[in-house]
């Protein structure tokens, strides 16, 4: 997005977290793995006992489950379909092994026990250059890393896994996906297949984070870029947003395969005010469009990686979707260059241009919002192949490493930026719906619409021939580096 942005941890702290690691690994990982499926939703995780061990700490479907005082664990009221579980060994003076192997099992809905009485076993086994590792890390914190692929690439279809149930941040759908597989030198960290009817909020918030927030002393909702919309947020737990909001349509729509998300004519709208901030009632009210926006704010942030989604843009004057990465800090001067990494955006009248920008503040404090900078990819940050990307899904993806961004559409690298500005902070990923704003009425050498002044969007034409367009996304997968 083309406004404000985030910040890091310094190398002290870095260098602390790194000599933690290297001495975590006294002690040996946890192995010879053995799932039972018991029946009922219920698995007993086994391992080889490991010598200097008193605990276990046992990570389930990429979420932290629990510790064991002996090399056993069960699971309880898992639903139909894959899960995995990871384990590390506790020494007594409170160091930890690596992370084992990661062992894979299909849960049924009925008993799995053989003609014997006795359970299935399911050996663990490590996939080919790949390692096994830990639950989704948050906050680049250098020790920890993903659940990792099982032996058997072959996709297993199963069943939408219940949201209440999916407390994990790695999606356990995206296990039946090949592709997951064939990012050698990757562990995924972080995925999303909306394969359910719901958004599943232990990954995503349904909000801005400077939307809907207090500000000193005011509760207020604040808008950016001059845009047209109110983000609706079916996740909050503001009882007036939820009073006033709630009886409005959910731009969230989810029908099992994906997540679309709708922008719809504002039946609030009864004003025609132009603030850029105030109590919600007064911004629902003077916004001609109701959107979306979701973020992974405080759920998870990485610091470089492989970030990639599958997205189909709408075509329609005045949409302004985008898929980007931001900083996490509260308040701009908390240590952080409120760094944004833009991996697609695009506006709706030109759907055969995709915008991709880095931008960075310097001198940013208390009492000054920095000084902006705008790297500029290479060759452009405007990218034409000649492809209208509003026909169908495209794979949009960063692959940011120290000192390097590049942009891909479908696999292809298609912009590149080299600055060590890249390096300074762990940022989360935004996607969201805008509608209008200060862009879209640029000149159309800039980008916009290239309309004069007294027709900007959206006139009344553009209001009264809506056509409820959608930004559609089949996944969101984020990777790390092994």
């Amino acid at each position: 997005m083309l406004c404000s942005i985030r910040l890091a941890f310094a190398s002290l702290v870095f260098l602390a977290l790194s000599s933690f690691a290297s001495t975590a690994l006294a002690i040996d990982a946890p192995g010879g793995f053995r799932a039972t499926d018991l029946g009922s939703g219920t698995v007993m995780w086994q391992w080889d006992p490991v010598a200097d061990a008193v605990r276990y700490e046992v990570t389930v479907d990429g979420a932290f489950a629990g510790t064991a005082s002996g090399p056993s664990y069960v699971s309880a009221n898992l639903w139909v379909g894959d899960h995995s579980v990871t384990v590390k060994s506790i020494s007594a003076d409170g160091q930890y092994s690596a992370q084992s192997q990661t062992l894979k099992i299909y849960v049924t809905s009925v008993s799995a026990f053989g003609p014997d009485g006795i359970g299935q076993q399911f050996e663990a086994q490590a996939t080919p250059g790949i390692p096994a590792a830990a639950p989704a890390p948050q906050n680049d914190d250098p020790g920890a890393s993903a659940v990792t692929a099982p032996a058997s690439s072959t996709p297993v279809v199963s069943a939408p896994t219940p949201v209440s149930s999916d407390s994990g941040l790695i999606d356990p759908a995206s296990w039946a996906y090949n592709e997951v597989y064939q990012k050698p030198g990757y562990e995924l960290v972080f995925s999303d297949e909306f394969n359910n009817t719901s958004l599943n909020s232990n990954r995503w918030n349904t909000q801005l984070k400077w939307d809907g927030e207090y500000n000193g002393e005011r509760y207020e909702y604040r808008l950016i870029n001059g845009e047209d919309q109110f983000y609706v947020n079916p996740l909050t737990q503001d009882s007036e947003h939820r009073d006033l909001i709630a009886t409005l349509p959910n731009p969230f729509e989810l029908d099992g395969s994906r997540l679309a998300i709708r922008a719809l004519r504002n039946p609030l709208k009864n004003a025609n005010t132009d603030l850029s901030y105030g109590p919600l009632r007064d911004i629902a009210r003077q916004q001609p469009f109701l959107s979306g926006s979701m973020s992974t704010y405080e759920k998870f942030s990485q610091r470089y990686g492989y970030y990639e989604a599958r997205i189909k843009i709408p075509r329609q004057e005045g949409t302004f979707p985008a898929f980007w990465l931001f900083h996490e800090r509260r308040r701009a001067y908390e240590d952080t260059q409120r760094t944004e990494i833009d991996i697609m955006e695009n506006l709706g009248h030109a759907p055969q241009y995709v915008y991709t920008s880095f931008h960075f503040f310097k001198n940013v404090s208390p009492t000054y919002g920095g000084d902006a900078n705008f790297l500029k990819p290479y060759p452009s940050g405007q990218v034409y192949t000649g492809t209208d990307y509003s026909r169908n899904y495209h794979v949009y993806a960063v692959r940011w490493e120290p000192g390097r961004v590049e942009w891909l559409i479908d696999g292809q690298v298609v912009s590149t930026l080299d600055s060590n500005e890249v390096n300074y902070e762990p940022l989360y990923l935004i996607m969201n719906l805008a509608i209008g704003g200060n862009w879209t009425n640029f000149p159309a050498n800039a980008g916009g619409l290239g309309r004069d002044p007294g027709n900007y969007f959206p006139t009344q034409s553009d209001i009264d021939n809506w056509s409820n367009p959608a930004l559609e996304i089949d996944y969101v997968r984020v990777y790390k580096r092994n």
